[in-house]
Order: structure tokens, then C-alpha cells, then sequence
């Protein structure tokens, strides 16, 4: 992995917006401070707000048939969550849970959608943050039909470092552990550590304490 953009999918919403609709957006919500591990909202709820994440980040979980918790997703500060809900009337589709302090903007659904139908700009910011949602969740299902388990690891590590990561000397710094991998991953801890190890062995990333290094070229 020569490099990674950590913006390839993610659009910071408050800043792609024209001054004055982000502060009509802003005057829509209300300010909520959650605290580190706090659920902020459960795949089922209804959907009866959006939320902007203003500062923070919030881990997106989703289940599988079995209730064995997979990770989908970090959300950092700037990225949006419950659009798709509010605008298709659909239930929450997975698990927001702070990680750290996080502060969200919380926007109500009527007042958000009559916002919506007033101001295109707004409207076509949110419809291309969702469009690269749609293009992540594509990547994570071929990403999931890899044959291979270390195939799995080593594609998984490449999105979340391009979407998560920060940019070192020699690669992209990720901060996360081999459990929350092992979610991502869809496999257990003890098998993707073993897939870890070897990709240590080959060079193409540094292991630490809740940390991994992608490093440039592997």
C-alpha cells in the first residue's frame, strides 16, 4: 500500500456546505455531549433524527443472524449518520457507540427534511456523502468474498487505514485493536492475529499496543 487518503469516503458535511447554510444547519440541532462507550442510537430505533458528528468518534456496529457483534465502520468528526433513515423512513441500521468524548449535533426529522427541500446545496452535500457510503459498502462486500482469510485482513486493513488512518513517515497509522479487526474481519482474534504476525514477518505493516502500521509498498 503506497498511500492512503483518509477523506476517500468520508465527507466532513459542516464544511463542504456554504457558510450560511451551515449555520442554519447548526441553529436546526441541537448540542448533546455523550460520554466514551455511551449507545447513541440501536439498529432498530426509529428514525427520528439525523446526527453530525461535531467532535469525536463513534464506532458503528452492526450483528449477524448468530448476535456475534461485527464492526462496520468509525465515524470521525464531520461525518453524518441517519440521513438514509430519515429520508427513506427506515429503521436504524446499526449501532452508534461513542468512543471517547464525542459531541454530536442532533437534527429533528420534520424540521430537517423541510430544510432539505429549501436548500439544494445542503441536499446535494448529503446526497453525495450517502453515494460514498453506498461506494464503501460495496467495497466491504467484495472485501468480505475474498477466498482467503489473510486476503480478508489485508483488504480490511487497507480500507480502514484509508479511511481511519494517520499519515506517518514510512505509512498510515492506525489506532485499533486486534479484536475490533477480528470484528471488522469477521473471523476470531486468535486467527487474525496469526494473519497479522505474518504480514509483520513480510514487511507490509508494524504491530503495537492498539495500533497498527500499514507501511508504504507492502
Amino acid at each position: 500500500m503506497s498511500s492512503a487518503s483518509n477523506d476517500r469516503y468520508r465527507v466532513d458535511l459542516l464544511a463542504n456546505l456554504p457558510a450560511a447554510s451551515s449555520r442554519r444547519l447548526m441553529a436546526l440541532g441541537i448540542r448533546r455531549s455523550f460520554r466514551d462507550g455511551q449507545l447513541i442510537q440501536k439498529r432498530g430505533d426509529s428514525a427520528q433524527h439525523a446526527l453530525v458528528l461535531l467532535s469525536g468518534r463513534l464506532r458503528s456496529v452492526g450483528y449477524t443472524g448468530g448476535g456475534v457483534e461485527q464492526l462496520s465502520r468509525w465515524m470521525e468528526s464531520g461525518e453524518v449518520s441517519g440521513f438514509s433513515s430519515v429520508l427513506g423512513d427506515a429503521p436504524v441500521p446499526v449501532d452508534l457507540i461513542a468512543e471517547g468524548k464525542v459531541e454530536l449535533l442532533i437534527l429533528p426529522r420534520q424540521p430537517l427534511l423541510e430544510f432539505l427541500a429549501e436548500d439544494a446545496l445542503v441536499s446535494l452535500a448529503v446526497a453525495r456523502a450517502l453515494s460514498l457510503r453506498v461506494n464503501e459498502l460495496f467495497d466491504m462486500i467484495f472485501i468480505r468474498a475474498e477466498e482467503s482469510l489473510g486476503a480478508r485482513v489485508w483488504a480490511t486493513l487497507q480500507r480502514l487505514a484509508a479511511e481511519n488512518g494517520q499519515r506517518g513517515a514510512g505509512g498510515v497509522m492506525l489506532r485499533i485493536s486486534q479484536g475490533d479487526l477480528a470484528r471488522a474481519v469477521g473471523a476470531s482474534r486468535q486467527k487474525v492475529n496469526l494473519q497479522l504476525r505474518q504480514l509483520q514477518t513480510e514487511g507490509r505493516v508494524r504491530l503495537g499496543y492498539r495500533w497498527i502500521e500499514v507501511v508504504d509498498g507492502g
